[in-house]
Parts: structure tokens; sequence; C-alpha cells
């Protein structure tokens, strides 16, 4: 039976272990290797890296293992179990990229403790978890289509205007002309980071609580600050231009009620052809005022018409819901999303440091390094940029009488 990652890891413990008492031993005396020690340290490096290569080989195969697992296909592990992964952070993009700073720090034997300067190249997925049908969307990045960038910058062209004037034309007539306005748009990725706070490095010497800290925190925020600029962005400084803020987004005044506005917001996209890709954004509060609609006898009807709004797979009008801190309240948005694209230049890069000077350390006027105190700090950040290929496949929607 095929060797389990962790029993390779222990083997080559074993081997590595052996042969460094060889080596201690002749150290000790002042002397060369005999030919027997020689020997046995040549057979001991071969197996080392014999056992190496099937340790990766073996760690390769569980984390597959792992990858069809959370992809539903139901295949047994075999291993120890991961920690959670904050499901929002999963489903953008991020999964235990944690692990990718790891095993930098670590080698096949196990971890060796967190050096006290680093970098680490986060490699998260381009592609993030896909929308699928009954499962709620939880993050906005995943209706985004997303580009790899490599230079910093980026261009393209921007659909202002459509005027299909396309027509049955007679034998020898003049054909009509359609209109199609563009824009250039030349634009760059801005980045988008934070610190940790000084963290002992005690505590950053579990593996377990670092991955937590890290997969949990540190991405998260990211995630959310991404989120809000893709939707809030200004446009000036460092910020991007965000769908509620470009020009040329339909609106969608209210309408009756809630249902009747959202359910018209979706006809507007509907005359221009765009839905294929489209979602909705709003505050989780929006959300629950919508689930928790009533009738004259305060029945709820959801289940009530489910043809409408499905709380389950947090869909409205059949089209996908996703929830926001960064969506305004009593306000919603509703846009075809393959009409946009997000550029990933960094997909995060995590680094840490204990050279960190703190003037207020110790108390008021009494400084120190982190170095001093045996601390840790940590950054993580990425470079991202927005296209709106077409600004009319946004809809604006005002959700208030």
């Amino acid at each position: 039976m095929p060797m389990k990652f962790h029993e390779l890891r222990d083997e080559l413990r074993k081997t590595i272990d052996a042969a460094r008492a060889i080596q201690q031993k002749a150290e000790a005396e002042d002397r060369e290797f005999t030919p027997d020690e020689a020997k046995q340290l040549d057979e001991l490096i071969a197996k080392g890296h014999e056992l190496k290569k099937e340790a990766d080989r073996t760690k390769a195969a569980e984390t597959m293992h792992d990858a069809l697992k959370a992809l539903g296909e139901g295949v047994p592990a075999g291993h120890d179990t991961k920690s959670t992964v904050h499901p929002r952070v999963k489903a953008s993009g991020g999964t235990d990229w944690a692990e990718t700073m790891l095993s930098q720090v670590s080698g096949p034997t196990g971890y060796k403790g967190l050096l006290a300067n680093g970098t680490v190249a986060v490699n998260v997925p381009i592609t993030p978890e896909p929308v699928r049908m009954d499962v709620p969307v939880l993050s906005l990045r995943q209706l985004l289509p997303n580009v790899q960038n490599t230079t910093g910058r980026f261009a393209y062209l921007r659909q202002t205007a459509r005027n299909n004037n396309a027509a049955v034309v007679a034998p020898g007539a003049k054909k009509p002309t359609s209109t199609y306005s563009l824009d250039r748009v030349d634009d760059r990725v801005r980045t988008i980071a934070h610190l940790s706070e000084p963290i002992a490095k005690q505590d950053l010497d579990d593996v377990s609580m670092l991955r937590t800290f890290i997969d949990q925190e540190m991405r998260l925020g990211l995630d959310l600050a991404l989120e809000n600029e893709i939707l809030n962005g200004s446009g000036s400084g460092e910020h991007f231009t965000g769908l509620t803020n470009v020009s040329g987004a339909q609106v969608q005044a209210f309408a009756t009620n809630v249902l009747t506005t959202t359910r018209k917001a979706v006809t507007k996209l509907e005359r221009y052809g765009y839905l294929s890709g489209a979602g909705f954004v709003m505050t989780p509060e929006d959300w629950e005022t919508i689930e928790l609609l009533a009738d004259a006898n305060g029945q709820f009807y959801y289940g009530g018409p489910q043809t409408v709004v499905n709380p389950a797979s947090r869909r409205l009008w059949g089209v996908p819901v996703v929830v926001s801190d960064a969506a305004t309240d009593g306000s919603a948005l509703l846009a075809d999303f393959s009409q946009t694209r997000l550029q990933v230049r960094q997909d995060g890069v995590l680094d840490w440091s204990e050279n960190v000077y703190d003037p207020n350390a110790l108390g008021t006027g009494s400084g120190a390094t982190d170095f001093e105190r045996n601390m840790l700090r940590f950054r993580f950040e990425g470079r991202f940029g927005l296209e709106i290929l077409r600004p009319s496949a946004i809809v604006k929607i005002d959700l208030t009488a």
C-alpha cells in the first residue's frame, strides 16, 4: 500500500537524522569520512532524494483530492483535514493560500519556524469559483470575468451608444447605417493593501493559528476593500471608477414596490440583450426586506411564489443576488457582469517583518522595535483594475418609495 504524505515525511526525517549523525560524528572527531561512512552517506542521500520526490508527488495528489472534494465530487482526501476557509474568501478565489507561505518557510520534513522577514507571492486562482445553479453567490468577484494583467496598465474600448438601423433593403437600394460609438479608455491597476498589528512570534509558531489568521483576516479584508472599489470607486486619485459612478448607466426609479421595481430593472437589461451574466447587488438589509415580504394577513410570500424569489439559492427573478456591505441601503445594482472585466496584475503578496520601530511600543515615549519585543507584522496587498465595457449593461435601482 502506498505511503501517505505524513509517513513519507517521517521516513525522510529519519533519513536526514541518520545522515546528520554520521556528519556530526566525523566533525566531532575532526576527521574525514571513513569509506564505510561515505558509502552510508551516499545511500542515505540517494534515499532522501527519492523520499522527497515521492513526498512531493503524494502531497500534490492529496491536494488534488482536496480540490475535487471542494468541487463536490466527494473524493475521500485520505489525510489530515485542513483548516476551514471562510466561504466568502473561497468563493472570491482565495482558498488555502496560506499554504503557499507555509511551504516556502518549511521543508518537506515539517515546519521550521517563521523567518524574521520575508515575501511570498500568493497565487490566488484567477478564475473564482463558478456560479452554480441553486447555490448562493457569496462574492461579487464570482460574477466578474478576470483577466491576467502583465504590465500594470491596460486599455479597452467602451461602448457609449448603440443605434441599430438594420432593415430590409430592396435590390440596388442604399443600405442603412448603424452607429456604435466607442471610446478608448486608458487605465492602470491600483494597489489595495493593509497591515496587521504586531503579533507575538510565539503565537505564530502554531501553524493552524497562522493559517486561520492569514486566510480569514488579511485575505477577507482585501476582498472587502476590492468589492467596495468595484461598486463605489470614485475614479479620482488611486480609486477605480466603480459601477455606480460610471457615466452611461441606466436608472430604475422606484415603482409600486420592491418586486415590481427590480423586475422593471431586469426588463431594462433584457431590452439591450444584457442578461446572461447578470446579477443584483444589494445590502443584507435590503435582501432581508425582500425575503420578509408578506401579504395582508402577515403570511410570508417566500415560501409562497418561489418563481419570483428563491431564498435558498438567493435568486430574484431568476438572477443571482450578491449581498454586500459595500452597497447602499435603499438602493441596488443590477448589472450584466459579462460586460465588465477585473484586471488582476498581482493576485496578492504577503510580506512580514520584525524590523518595525514603534516609538510608543512600551508606553508613551518609550519605543522599541518588533524584534526587541519578539513580534511580527504582516502586510498583504494586491493590484487590480476594472474595465466597464458597456455602461448601459448597468442599472442603478432605487428601492425606496
